[in-house]
């Protein structure tokens, strides 16, 4: 899962813009608008409010089709539900505790088939908090028949890596020279270079990512 950081452009574009809110006291700022939001995240983006009983502020026309209707304004529990809400609320709390963004990896299993997915979280505050109380999100799945609704009433969650993104803008510069690298790889397999190229994007996210301990809790 960790090509995804090299391939898919969303997650490197929501960590600048991150880094790119913070103020002088370390904390990212978002003051509720969607303006200042790249345009190109919006589909897959999810924004929660995890002041008191976290519920959903936005949502992504990607996401909410994946969800099978638009969560906007509903409780993240009831809307989720089962070990679904249990996983998704570990991974806010602790970005939130931590101040800083993970990236996690995790597979959906209902019935006999499977979802592969990869999710950025990153701390905000909202407008007048003085600690970070928002939840700013990017998803990215594999094709599934299922709709997420179902992962929660009847499915199994695997989160394989959680990763704590630490020292950003370093990072950013370090993630997208491995995507360069990873592309170079692809492109000549065969090369005696290739291998080299792999391995440098390797050494690249083992000094920018932070493994941290992943959440295990089976549905049903």
């Amino acid at each position: 899962m960790l090509r995804h950081f090299f391939s898919a452009p969303d997650f490197l574009n929501l960590l600048r813009f991150w880094d790119a809110s913070r103020t002088a006291s370390g904390c990212a700022v978002w003051a509720d608008d969607l303006a200042r939001v790249p345009r190109e995240l919006l589909p897959n983006l999810i924004i929660v409010d995890w002041a008191g009983e976290p519920h959903f502020r936005y949502v992504g026309s990607e996401c909410a089709s994946r969800f099978g209707a638009d969560p906007t304004g509903r409780p993240l529990a009831a809307t989720l539900g089962g070990a679904y809400a249990h996983y998704i609320r570990s991974l806010g709390d602790d970005a939130l505790a931590r101040r800083e963004p993970i990236f996690s990896a995790c597979i959906f299993e209902v019935g006999d088939e499977l979802m592969v997915t990869g999710r950025l979280f990153t701390p905000f505050a909202g407008a007048g908090a003085a600690e970070p109380n928002l939840i700013v999100s990017v998803h990215m799945f594999s094709r599934a028949a299922f709709k997420l609704s179902e992962v929660g009433r009847s499915g199994f969650i695997n989160e394989s890596q959680r990763l704590l993104i630490a020292g950003v803008p370093e990072v950013c510069q370090r993630l997208d020279e491995a995507r360069r690298y990873h592309h170079l790889a692809r492109a000549v397999p065969g090369r005696p270079q290739a291998a080299e190229w792999a391995d440098i994007a390797r050494d690249l996210s083992r000094s920018a990512l932070v493994a941290l301990r992943p959440f295990r809790e089976a549905m049903g």
